[in-house]
């Protein structure tokens, strides 16, 4: 939902709107209508087409809604704060079980970055400065002698790295 074009109080109007009309059904991860029993329909929206959106009919407009954020609202009883954070990096899983309220920096820091090796020193993330090998982590800057020494603290220090 974009929070920035609504009020708490109209955030807590469709809030309710949504919560007369809609269950959250735990085994899927999905919202079902209450009188209907059918899912909302979703589409795929987002970086890459990443994340579920539902369209819902509200005040005579077409209003559309992040289903994690649905989900989040329906469970919790309010809209997020801050970012909603899928903790197992599948934005597909809209468990309330995988869904956590976090901040912008704790939602990057769970992300799992590319395996793609730098060319110049065949490790992801290194950088070559020199005789030395560069590394950033969360916007401070450390210089290492080896790059695999380099790669084994980015690792300690949390990055994660997906294959294919």
């Amino acid at each position: 939902m974009n929070k920035t074009t609504r009020t708490p109080a109209e955030q807590q109007e469709l809030l309710e709107y949504i919560r007369e009309r809609y269950v959250y059904e735990a085994e899927s991860g999905n919202i079902r209508h209450v009188k209907s029993e059918k899912a909302l329909k979703l589409r795929r929206r987002g970086t890459a087409n990443r994340y579920y959106e539902a369209y819902i009919r509200w005040k005579g407009k077409l209003v559309h809604v992040y289903l994690h954020h649905a989900v989040w609202a329906l469970c919790m009883g309010r809209w997020p704060v801050g970012t909603i954070d899928h903790i197992d990096n599948n934005p597909q899983n809209n468990h309330i079980e995988n869904l956590r309220e976090c901040s912008m920096s704790e939602n990057r820091a769970n992300v799992e970055l590319w395996w793609r090796p730098n060319s110049k020193t065949g490790v992801p993330g290194i950088e070559k400065d020199g005789s030395k090998y560069r590394l950033w982590i969360r916007g401070e800057r450390y210089t290492f002698s080896d790059s695999y020494e380099a790669f084994y603290w980015a690792f300690l220090c949390g990055k994660r790295y997906k294959m294919n």
